[in-house]
């Protein structure tokens, strides 16, 4: 038996052990879970970046997380477009395995197919399985409430009303996201709005209604119980809820709520390396190269400044709609059992390559995301200022040494409401890292075990200060697109190729995407260890590797590759340097790429890549 082969059979052992762990919620599931089991908010906002500064504007919730919470700051998504990534998010898979592929009806979008198959295998048919009471408000999926997908009709699995007394809800948003005139399906009922911003503005439409969902299911606890008790207490012993809040900020058509309307006036989108910046032949993707060349006119560059602003803007009423509901939650005595998490189904690129506003790329920028857990109260940091790196320059506990993706929120939701996480999720719960993160004491179920991690192969895995071994983590996970095209979305003005989509004048004819625009990426994030390196261990910390390595289903079959810790902007495509040759075969990435592409269940894609 060689190394390898010993090497794979202790990562295997290590693996098991650490997927009992994180997903120890796989106990004996309870129709009529405990009433005082924990509550569930995921605030899942649109288009959010946190690359390029997005979550600034959002002060409010970021001193919250400060005080009783965690952020995640290595998150990303596994596909950078709204329907495939919603659709990971609720049911922790990947696109291969969803099936959701673009943005369209044709692609899976909210299709009939999606109906019939993986819509009813979402975090939210799980707990309502498991007697929570659930919600949803906002935008859903892009074809959602169209008639050729059901129409306003359709509810989705997992949100129903229940009696007289409302204990499912679903207020869906029709189609894409907008502010005002716009159509919700409350419960399979078309209501229509308008422009009245006191009536229809939809960010704080669904703060209200979620408010409304939040007392309902408290009042209907409270009479059922005797006059005379302590209601305060006795909130604490309400039925679980669920609910999951969508609003359309900060997407397109950037409409920001009237009192908001003149912020962060001169504020201009940051100015990286990349931005303006129009790539050489043979440094990015045909798509990035296309006319009309070099760089972007002042006029449009002004119109990406204003779009920042507006973004920014439209996000300062989900801010309040978050410190409102907190605010609520702790009147009601039901913050020391609700867990809040905040995310986006993926970033944003504003400029970069020239690239003037959208997401679909596999960069950074369109990559990453915010993840931030505003905790139980009765979770709160025992420690000010604790971080998984020791790096202790803000007042949040950062857990930076990790690379999640969005399909494990699925998994996570599930674990902390202590449901079973189906075996065909690809992702794993976040909650022990969390729970280490947030808990200073021995006492912790999840002290030392999954803090400073790394390669379950590498024989200099980090130990702690009690010389526990740490549990292996992903050092790399699988990005997906499938690419779209969609003549109604060009320009008439802007001649293009046929294939090409997202094309606008305004924005100096570049189009955002093309039938072509399809491509499969490793997105390698070495856990990183402690900081007090020994001289002998500094090699082996050399040999980390951050890095982003794409092939492009093209007529090219163009590949790119970044070395994100020498090139954090992505300026430099490796892949057709001399040095580096790679874009001969490359067997390892080849395998990795292919076992990824073919993974099913968290086991075989959380070691898809060992």
């Amino acid at each position: 038996m060689n190394k390898v082969t010993i090497h794979f059979i202790i990562s295997l052992l290590c693996l098991s052990d650490f997927l009992v762990i994180l997903n120890c919620a796989k106990v004996q599931g309870i129709l009529h879970p405990a009433n005082n089991a924990n509550n569930i908010i995921v605030i899942l906002i649109d288009d959010l970046d946190i690359a390029l500064g997005g979550m600034e504007p959002m002060t409010i919730t970021r001193r919250l997380v400060g005080q009783h919470g965690a952020t995640f700051t290595n998150a990303f998504v596994s596909t950078p477009v709204c329907c495939p990534s919603r659709s990971s998010i609720l049911t922790g898979k990947y696109v291969h395995n969803h099936r959701v592929i673009n943005n369209t009806e044709t692609g899976n979008c909210s299709s009939r197919q999606w109906q019939n198959g993986d819509e009813r295998k979402t975090m939210a048919t799980y707990l309502q399985a498991n007697g929570y009471a659930t919600f949803y408000g906002g935008k859903y999926l892009n074809q959602y409430g169209k008639n050729e997908t059901g129409g306003v009709e359709h509810i989705p699995p997992g949100y129903n009303r229940w009696g007289k007394i409302i204990q499912y809800e679903i207020l869906g948003l029709v189609g894409n996201s907008r502010y005002y005139n716009y159509t919700l399906s409350v419960d399979g009922q078309r209501r229509d709005h308008g422009d009245d911003y006191h009536l229809d503005y939809l960010t704080d439409v669904l703060a209200r209604e979620a408010l409304d969902f939040i007392d309902g299911i408290i009042s209907s606890h409270q009479s059922s119980l005797s006059e005379g008790t302590d209601s305060l207490n006795n909130n604490k012993t309400s039925r679980p809820f669920f609910a999951m809040i969508a609003p359309p900020a900060c997407h397109s058509p950037f409409t920001a709520a009237p009192q908001f309307s003149r912020k962060f006036t001169g504020r201009k989108a940051p100015r990286w390396p990349s931005f303006n910046r129009h790539p050489a032949d043979g440094d990015k993707h045909w798509l990035l190269r296309q006319a009309p060349p070099g760089p972007l006119p002042r006029e449009i560059v002004n119109k990406i400044d204003q779009v920042f602003r507006q973004r920014w803007r439209t996000l300062l009423s989900v801010d309040q709609m978050i410190g409102n509901i907190v605010k609520v939650l702790s009147e009601k005595g039901q913050m020391d059992r609700t867990w809040i998490l905040v995310t986006s189904d993926h970033g944003y690129h504003m400029g970069q390559f020239s690239m003037p506003i959208d997401k679909r790329l596999p960069y950074e920028t369109d990559i990453r995301v915010p993840l931030l857990v505003i905790a139980p109260s009765n979770k709160e940091p025992t420690t000010p200022n604790k971080s998984l790196n020791n790096n202790n320059n803000n007042n949040n506990i950062e857990i930076d040494s990790l690379s999640v993706v969005s399909i494990d929120l699925a998994p996570t939701v599930l674990h902390m409401a202590a449901v079973p996480i189906p075996d065909d999720m690809d992702g794993v719960s976040l909650l022990p890292l969390i729970d280490d993160a947030l808990t200073n004491s021995d006492d912790s179920p999840f002290k030392n075990q999954v803090s400073e991690v790394g390669d379950p192969c590498d024989s200099h895995r980090w130990i702690d200060e009690q010389h526990v071994p740490h549990h292996p983590w992903r050092k790399s996970f699988l990005i997906e697109y499938h690419g779209e095209a969609d003549l109604e979305d060009v320009d008439q003005q802007c001649q293009q190729d046929p294939n090409t989509t997202l094309c606008l004048n305004d924005f100096g004819c570049k189009c955002q995407d093309a039938a072509n625009n399809t491509y499969v990426c490793l997105r390698t994030l070495s856990p990183s260890g402690p900081n007090n390196l020994k001289k002998n261990e500094v090699k082996e910390r050399e040999r980390e590797e951050n890095s982003l390595y794409c092939q492009f289903d093209d007529s090219e079959n163009f590949v790119e590759l970044y070395d994100l810790r020498v090139d954090p902007y992505q300026l430099k495509n490796r892949a057709y340097s001399r040095s580096c040759r790679c874009t001969t075969p490359n067997l390892h990435r080849h395998k990795m790429l292919v076992n990824y592409s073919k993974c099913r269940g968290h086991v075989n894609c959380f070691f898809a890549g060992l």
